[in-house]
This record gives structure tokens, sequence and C-alpha cells, in this order.
């Protein structure tokens, strides 16, 4: 007990001495520019991602491409079940070598079904977030904007917060701006 009670406080003493050692190089240091007291700018940036009319356009763009690769998906899956189901017909009456090649063509098809699905879906994602990237890097651009004009040097996510004045929360010019700036987003898909 006593032997770690002495090694904890030589630990401490270790910490203290760097901590002296490191405090006069700190305190000798002049500062060149006095810091200004914070003015604060707050901006809901989940709002403005989500209802920003080019966000709004990437999402609905979005949705409609989905459902068009499920109903594409859904007839490759469709042939699957009926090649699945004739190759259960035939295994009574085709040899057993016969039924090996029927099997691994089916097994060969059902791989290339799920590459298929595996890479649509990656096409589709990477490009949601492309086009959701250039929204809120153009978000971004604009809350500077905002931020400078007011006169903000920092500026808060409003999600971090329970309450909030109205006064600096720039939410809706931001999103006002977004929208007039930038008011749809192509979401662009790679053919396959």
């Amino acid at each position: 007990m006593q032997f770690s009670k002495l090694r904890a406080l030589v630990a401490a003493g270790a910490v203290l001495a760097g901590v002296a050692m490191a405090a006069p190089s700190f305190a000798q240091d002049k500062p060149t520019d006095t810091l200004k007291a914070p003015v604060i700018a707050v901006v809901d940036v989940q709002k403005i991602m989500q209802e920003s009319n080019a966000s709004k356009g990437v999402s609905k763009s979005f949705e409609s491409l989905r459902e068009t690769y499920q109903k594409e998906i859904a007839s490759l899956e469709d042939k699957l079940r009926k090649s699945e189901e004739e190759l259960r017909k035939q295994q009574t009456v085709l040899a057993p070598d016969a039924l090996a090649n029927k099997r691994r063509d089916f097994e060969k098809q059902v791989g290339e079904v799920q590459k298929t699905v595996q890479s649509r879906k990656r096409a589709l994602e990477n490009a949601l977030n492309e086009a959701m990237a250039v929204v809120h890097k153009n978000m971004v651009e604009i809350v500077a904007d905002v931020a400078r004009e007011r006169g903000a040097n920092l500026v808060l996510a409003r999600q971090q917060f329970v309450l909030v004045d109205t006064q600096i929360d720039v939410t809706d010019v931001v999103l006002e701006r977004v929208n007039k700036k930038l008011p749809q987003v192509a979401l662009t898909v790679p053919k396959p």
C-alpha cells in the first residue's frame, strides 16, 4: 500500500514539475493581439440541410432513382426464382453432371445479381453524398458571409443548445440565401 502511495506522489510531483517548467515559457510569450470578446451567431445546420430547395430536390431524385433500382432488382430476383424453380423441376430428369453444371450457372447468376445490387446501392449512396456535400459547402460559405456581415467571430450549431436568443440565430437568413444561390443540385449517378 505504502509503495503505491509513494509512486502516486512521485508521479504527481513529476506532472507538477512539468507544468511548472512549461508555465514560465508560456508566460514569457507576449501576445501580439488581444483576444476579442466573442460575438456569437447560431445556425441550425440540420434544418438547412433538410429544408433547402437543393436538399429537397436531391432527396426527391434519390427516392426516384432508388425506386427505379428496386423495380429493376425485383425483376432480376424474379428471374432468379424462375431459374431456381426450373432447376428443381429438372433435378429428377437431368444427369448429375448436367445438374451440377446448371447449379453452377444458377449460382453464377445469383452472384451477378448480388454484385449488381451492391454496385447500384454504392453508386446511389455516393451520388447522394456528393450532392449533399455541394449543398453543405455552399451553406458553409454563406454562413461565413453572414457571420462577417454581422461581425460574428464564433458560429455555433443550433443542435448544441436548448435555448437560443432569436437575435443570434441566423438560420433563416442562411436558408434564404442557400435557396437563392443554389436552387437545385443534380444527383448524378454513373450509368451501369
